[in-house]
Formats: C-alpha cells, structure tokens, sequence
C-alpha cells in the first residue's frame, strides 16, 4: 500500500482521535486494512484516496459535525473539489477524500447529499450502507506503520466483510452497465469483490449469513441477492467476465486456469448470498 496513502489515514486517525471519534474507511483501503493480515495469493487493489463513511452515531451528534467539518477543512486543510463541492476532498500531492453517508432521517438531503454541516460538509448518501455499524472491526495502526512512534494508540474502524462486499456489488452493478456505465471502475469493483470472496474463512461466513438473516426482509438484502444472482451466478456470468478482463488477475496462468479460480470464487459468494436459510 502506498505510504503516502497510509500517511493520510494516519492523520485522519489522529485527527478524529481528539474528539474521541475513530474514522470509518470503506473503498479499496477499507480492504486492504482488513484483509492485509491475511494470506492471499493476489494483493489487494491499489487505490490512491480515502472513502471516509460518516456513521449515524457521528452524524446525530450536532458538536461532532462541527467537529468533522473543522477537521477536514481546516485543520487537516482539505480543499473542496469543484465537481463534487463539500462531499469530495483533495489536498497535497493528489490526495484526495470522499465523504458517504447511510441514509440519515435527521439530517437534511437534497437528491444524493446529505448536508452535514451546511455549505461546508456533506456526505454522498449510500443506501446500501444502511446496516454499516453492524460487526464494524477496529483496525490498530501501530500494526501498519510500524515505524512511527505516534500510531501506537490510534485506531480506524472498517465495516464487516459482508458489508464491503455490499457496497461493491452495488457498485459494481451501478457501473458495468447503463448511463453510468465505465468499464474500468467496473472491473476495479469486481476485482474487489473476488479479492474479499477468496479472503474468507469459515467465521466470516457464518457471521455474514447471520447478518443475512437479520436483515432478511431488508430492501438492501434483496437487491444484492439480485446482484449477485444476474452477475455472479455462473462462473461466465458478467460479473466475472468483469474480474478476468483484470490484467493483475493471475496474468501468468491459462485461461483455463484463471476460470478455475473464478469457479471457487463464484461458489463462495453465491453460497454466501442464497436464499437458502439451511446453507
């Protein structure tokens, strides 16, 4: 992971800290900071800024928007980009942070955004982050940059495997097809979704059909089994069509062998996502 990248979540870290808050990170990051203890054959996708969801415990907190605000427009200096005014950020040398939001009934939305703190800080509203506090793990940073002194202490949040892997079939439903269709994002997403699917154990099956289960009536749910039953049902299906147009996806095997590893990967994750209470 770049170091640049980890430097900028570090002072976001120690930013939020002050105000006893610890920053939840999704997007590309957000997988690599829970999966980089674990062995995979395939490195997680390099990515090159900070998705940063504001929860709605941080949210409903009127002094904490404020805080967030001030954090990110003063004291960690971000400057707000012109085509995503208040809810994207860059900074530095390319660095950049994008704000998302699960749908917040207390808070003032107009189309996708929800203002935060108005004219100042607002947050992409993302419905399928609904459930996004849900088994949320804690990350230590001290186990990342090991050679900084002032990471021992600070913490970040990242939402649980099944809830990364709903914002990305969501995204990448939103961008394999359509008037928002972009080829790249969409093969990024579905490298992704592969990347955390082939990363899983046996506890995080059973907690993720658990949340499943929980949420069975849930809009959100259906939508992603639909997802995952029109994209990732066959392993020719578009979704991972999607994963081997990737040229970092295992480039030093056959065709025959790469569809091998799409195979097990498409078990998974339909398995994951059935309909079947009994799986």
């Amino acid at each position: 992971m770049d170091e640049k990248l980890l430097k900028q979540l570090y002072e976001l870290a120690a930013a939020f800290g002050k105000i006893g808050l610890k920053p939840v990170i999704c997007g590309g990051l957000g997988i690599y900071l829970i999966l980089h203890k674990r062995q995979s054959e395939l490195e997680t996708r390099a990515t090159n800024d900070i998705d940063l969801i504001l929860t709605n415990q941080q949210i409903l907190n009127t002094s904490h928007r404020q805080a967030i605000a001030e954090i990110i427009t003063n004291v960690l200096e971000y400057r707000v980009c012109e085509d995503g005014k208040y809810f994207m950020f860059e900074k530095g040398n390319h660095q950049y942070l994008d704000i998302l939001t699960p749908p917040i009934d207390y808070v003032e939305v107009e189309g996708f955004r929800a203002k935060i703190v108005k004219s100042r800080l607002h947050g992409y509203v993302t419905p399928e982050a609904q459930f996004i506090q849900e088994d949320i793990r804690t990350i230590s940073l001290s186990d990342l940059l090991t050679d900084c002194k002032e990471a021992e202490g600070l913490e970040v949040c990242v939402p649980s495997l099944t809830n990364l892997l709903i914002l990305k079939l969501f995204a990448l439903n939103d961008r394999d097809s359509g008037q928002r269709q972009d080829d790249n994002k969409a093969r990024a997403h579905a490298f992704d979704i592969y990347t955390i699917i082939t990363s899983t154990n046996l506890q995080d099956y059973k907690e993720g059909r658990q949340f499943l289960s929980r949420h069975s009536d849930s809009k959100i749910i259906h939508k992603t089994i639909s997802i995952v039953e029109s994209k990732f049902s066959s392993d020719n299906g578009p979704g991972w069509t999607r994963v081997l147009e990737n040229t970092i996806f295992y480039p030093d095997l056959s065709i025959r062998q790469k569809r091998e590893k799409i195979r097990i990967a498409q078990t998974r994750l339909t398995r994951w996502f059935s309909k079947d209470k009994d799986v």
